[in-house]
């Protein structure tokens, strides 16, 4: 369902699979929006490639979300990674 690639990113393959058996484990929910709304605000952001373009809808159901304190075997970086705060003006 999801996969580390170069240790950078993480893909989801299957988002509905995904949203129906992963996220009832670690969420009280299972909505994908809901879950990229959350990796979002902790500042992930999701990978597009030049040849999608931006606009063009892939072809198989494959998202990619990268952080630069995501790393694979950089755990010590992990405490970066903080929820983005809001100001209040």
């Amino acid at each position: 369902v999801f996969f580390w690639q170069s240790g950078s990113s993480f893909h989801v393959f299957d988002q509905g699979q995904f949203a129906k058996e992963v996220l009832p484990k670690y969420f009280k929910h299972n909505n994908m929006a809901s879950f990229v709304r959350q990796l979002n605000m902790y500042g992930f952001r999701k990978v597009v490639h030049i040849e999608q373009g931006g606009l063009v809808k892939p072809e198989k159901d494959d998202t990619e979300f990268q952080h630069p304190y995501f790393l694979r075997g950089q755990e010590r970086l992990l405490e970066n990674i903080k929820r983005k705060v809001t100001s209040v003006s």
